[in-house]
Parts: C-alpha cells; structure tokens; sequence
C-alpha cells in the first residue's frame, strides 16, 4: 500500500461538469389595460455538476480533490476547468463533443426545486479515462467519489483498484432515469450517499430514511447515509448495531440545489480522514445547511466553517 501521509487530504471525484439553468419566480406583470397578470421569470447560469460540486466544495474544505470526466471544447467548459484550477483541483479530463451536460431547474418563490430537466453526455464515452494514470491516482488517494451513472466498466475497474490500495470507494446514484437504478452495483461501493428518493428506486419500495439505509446497507455497502431534506439524515454503518438519524440544522433557506453535494463532500472528506460516521454526518449536515443558506450550488461560506476543515 502507498503512504498516504503527506495526502491526507487527496480525492479522486469521477463525475459531470454540468452548466446550469435556474428559472425563478420573479413576480408578476399586469398588462397596460389592467386585464392581465402574468407571471414574470428570472434566470441565472451557474456552474454545476454533481463531480464539479463535490470538487469544488472539497477544494473549500480544505482536500485536494482531483476532478476527473469528461468536458468539451467551447467557453462553457475552459470556465467550468478555469474555475477548478483556480480552486486548486487537478484534472484529468476527455474532450468530446457534448462533454459538458446541460441542467435547467425551476425554482418556486422560496428557491426550492420543483421540476427539473437533465442533458449528460454518454457515460461510455468517459470508460476511455480507465488506464495506468486514473490507477496511479486512486492508488494515492484517501478515497474516490464517483457518480454511479458512470460507466459500469470504468466503476468496476475503480472500485478494483481502490480496494487493492485501501482507498474508501464512495458513490452517489445519478441517471437512475436513464439507466435505472443499478442496484447490482452496490457491492462495488463501501460508501453509498443518498436522498429518500433515490433509495425507493434502489430498493423498489418507500420506507423511512432509517429503514432505506438499513436495508441498502445489507446490498454490498459498508456505509450508507440517506437524506431527508429539511428533516435531516440516516446513516447505517458497519461499525453501529442500530441505525443514527441526525435532524437537520435549521434556518432559512435560500436555494436548496446543491446542499446534497455539499453533505456527502463534508461527509466522504471527515469519514476518510477518521472521524466516525456519526460526526461525519454531523459535519455533512453543517456543509448542506451552509449551502442552503447560500444562492449558490456550492458556497463559499462552507471554507469559513472550522470545524469542516481538513485536518
């Protein structure tokens, strides 16, 4: 095993760079004659990106997170990497074509998501990313966050490697609509993070978050932390006989896109530095309460918390 003790701190995230869309309520027009009222919206263009969230909000705590994916040719993607080299994010990226996504979300009057359309390049165009350098890098890592709708080569192959080098292999579930819910590859994950939603899909019937995560984590998993939204979080481990609920921190909400990144982000980086699941959880919530407070997918107030801080 490599020695890792001067990379306390390194990442591997495998994931989408994803220009985002927000539309919002900004009011409402009445026409001259005074017959009319339409509803008037607003929106704004944000970088996004479950990896380039996780990346980014990583980059803030205090780790050294490399992203690696795909990303494209235009402005939209030289900003994306722009941004996350000036953060301190090493890449490892394949152009294409369409290899930034496309992520347009309606907000209602308190900026909570209440539709939302996704466009993401095809995952098999990034199974070429597998070979001798991702290796190396998962090698040195602490652990590897990867979206689980990636290529189910490139995860297997991963996963392989992180566990012959003892680096923590950690998935969130995404394009469960496009290619189900791939619950065959749970045994790859020691770390499953997820919210309520995700888990019925997984699971193929409702529950409460303690029962989701009980039962995900019986399907390959060692750790499994599903969320509940403002009510808080579960998370099964190994290490516990029961199952922990942990509520969330309450406060006004700004825009909840994003605070789910921002969970697992605290979580993966203090569970893989040796905290114990609980206060990892404890620190995820914080990280998900910052950016709920923030307008932006990730916040730069998350940086400002102590307690979140790579150690």
């Amino acid at each position: 095993m490599s020695d890792r003790r001067d990379h306390l701190g390194d990442i591997v995230v495998m994931g989408s760079l994803v220009l985002d869309r927000k539309y919002f309520s900004a009011g409402t027009h009445t026409s001259a004659a005074g017959r009319r009222t339409q509803a008037v919206w607003s929106v704004e263009r944000h970088h996004g990106g479950v990896g380039r969230n996780v990346a980014v909000n990583l980059a803030r705590l205090g780790a050294r997170p490399t992203f690696v994916g795909l990303s494209g040719f235009g402005p939209d993607a030289a900003a994306l990497e722009d941004e996350l080299t000036r953060l301190g994010v090493r890449l490892q990226v394949l152009r294409t074509a369409d290899g930034v996504g496309r992520f347009d979300v309606t907000l209602d009057g308190l900026r909570r998501q209440i539709a939302s359309r996704i466009a993401l390049p095809d995952p098999a165009a990034a199974t070429a990313l597998r070979g001798p350098a991702l290796d190396t890098r998962v090698a040195r890592a602490r652990a590897v966050v990867a979206e689980g709708g990636l290529s189910e080569e490139l995860l297997a192959r991963t996963s392989r490697q992180a566990r012959r080098h003892g680096t923590l292999m950690c998935c969130m579930p995404t394009r469960q609509t496009d290619f189900g819910p791939r619950a065959h590859l749970l045994p790859l994950y020691d770390v499953l993070l997820l919210n309520a939603g995700e888990a019925r899909q997984l699971l193929g019937r409702a529950g409460t978050p303690t029962e989701q995560a009980a039962r995900l984590r019986h399907l390959g998993p060692r750790t499994v932390v599903v969320t509940s939204g403002a009510a808080g979080a579960a998370v099964a481990s190994a290490e516990y006989d029961g199952i922990l609920f942990l509520p969330a921190e309450h406060g006004t909400c700004a825009d909840d896109t994003g605070a789910g990144d921002a969970l697992a982000s605290a979580f993966v980086l203090a569970l893989s530095t040796g905290a114990s699941p609980r206060a990892a959880l404890a620190q995820g919530l914080r990280a998900a309460r910052v950016t709920i407070a923030c307008r932006q997918s990730t916040c730069r107030a998350v940086s400002a918390a102590g307690a979140l801080k790579a150690r």
